[in-house]
């Protein structure tokens, strides 16, 4: 995907003014990693995610054809779980260090804007590329019945994309809102029980992982 990206460029004109962009907003779970049926939390389809940040950045690449640009991003989806799913998981364990999502999408793809304003462009933008879901480890402990669980999850890679439309400012600053379509991801893990006992499993069900992203973005330099 990144020497694709490089030779498309390496045919555009030689005074193309290529930048790079850094991005920050808000991530809302949307389908089913938003869902939060508890019995099927996780392991059976649904994340029981809840609203998170987006880092990422960016590098335009402008083509030949006026407003057109080649992009290459990276950016980090940081979802907690839900704090209805916490409040469950504590009324049954004494001690628990919660699970985060981690979505880390690469992507290539356009961009094209229209300017409408001396100071103001309208933008579309589609990509492709290749999400890394890791869901940080689940601990819990149970003073009770002297008994601990722990659930080291596996990164899982599949393919992305993501589209959007937004807004450009003094072509320097823009708001934007993203649709992420980050795979279905049916994640291996292992469990271990009381330190000892150990087990490897799979997801009974995909986890379909899907992001509305709502940034503010800066161009670097000038």
């Amino acid at each position: 995907m990144i020497l694709l990206f490089v030779l498309i460029c390496s045919t555009t004109t030689a005074d193309a003014q290529n930048y790079f962009q850094l991005q920050l907003g808000f991530g809302f779970p949307s389908g089913d990693f938003a869902d939060d049926n508890y019995n099927n939390a996780i392991f059976k389809g649904d994340g029981y995610a809840s609203t998170g940040f987006n880092l990422g950045i960016k590098y335009y690449y402008p083509l030949e054809v006026e407003g057109l640009s080649m992009v290459l991003g990276v950016n980090i989806f940081y979802n907690p779980l839900d704090a209805d799913c916490k409040d469950k998981l504590e009324d049954v364990w004494d001690d628990v260090k919660f699970s985060k999502y981690i979505n880390i999408p690469i992507m290539f793809g356009v961009n094209y804007k229209i300017s409408v304003h001396e100071k103001i462009s309208f933008f579309g933008e589609g990509s492709l590329g290749v999400n890394i879901l890791k869901i940080t480890n689940l601990k819990m402990e149970n003073d009770y019945y002297n008994t601990d669980l722990e659930i080291n999850f596996h990164p899982s890679f599949k393919l992305s994309y993501a589209i959007g439309m937004g807004i450009l400012f003094q072509d320097k600053y823009s708001l934007g809102l993203h649709y992420y379509g980050l795979g279905s991801h049916k994640c291996k893990y292992e469990e271990i029980f009381d330190t000892t006992e150990k087990e490897d499993k799979k997801f009974d069900r995909a986890l379909d992982i899907s992001i509305l992203s709502l940034t503010f973005g800066i161009k670097l330099g000038k």
